[in-house]
């Protein structure tokens, strides 16, 4: 009897195991739109979508290779300092067959109108961005946010800013933390009824 209820006990682990690896393994892919930028350079959005790139990754999604996500994007039209609807978004994600597509804009860098200076007599400068996922499948968003993600620069309030690549993912992670605490693995997210 020890040794059914040990084995049956073993058993049930060992298909847990299997299970919660298979859940890992059907994360869905994304296509990572190249960042929109308005009052900002473009090696600043190109830092900010490999940030957004780098957190989908690291979270188990299967993210569409950036060359192949520029490719569909340019095939359209796709500018990246212009406003587009969801629909354009959604259909360079179904392009690439594509669960998901991420379509993140930069909408400001620099000195925010209402900013506060530092105890050094320096203003602190902020990243806008916007951020929304959209379902390929059904064509609607499961999750849009927009941040103003804060930052230290030793620069004068005449040079220009820049996103570095440290802050860059920085911000990429403020604007998904709540996607993977309350969208991930969800019947929005996934398209269908479970």
């Amino acid at each position: 009897m020890h040794a059914r209820v040990s084995g049956a006990l073993l058993a049930l682990i060992f298909g847990l195991h299997l299970s919660s690896a298979a859940v890992a393994q059907q994360r869905p892919t994304i296509a990572v739109l190249p960042a929109q930028y308005f009052a900002a350079d473009p090696q600043s959005a190109e830092n900010l979508t490999m940030g957004l790139v780098q957190q989908f990754e690291s979270q188990g999604y299967s993210v569409m290779p950036m060359d192949g996500v520029r490719s569909a994007a340019e095939a359209i039209g796709y500018e990246p300092n212009r406003h587009y609807p969801d629909e354009v978004a959604v259909r360079i994600g179904r392009r690439l067959n594509a669960d998901l597509v991420a379509y993140p804009r930069l909408l400001a860098l620099g000195i925010p109108m209402a900013a506060e200076t530092t105890s050094e007599g320096l203003l602190t400068p902020a990243a806008v961005v916007h951020l929304r996922v959209l379902n390929t499948r059904t064509g609607k968003p499961v999750y849009f946010r927009q941040v103003g993600h804060e930052f230290n620069a030793a620069q004068s309030i005449a040079s220009e800013f820049s996103l570095p690549p440290t802050v860059a993912m920085a911000a990429a992670q403020e604007v998904t933390q709540r996607y993977f605490a309350r969208v991930a693995g969800s019947r929005e997210e996934i398209g269908r009824a479970r």
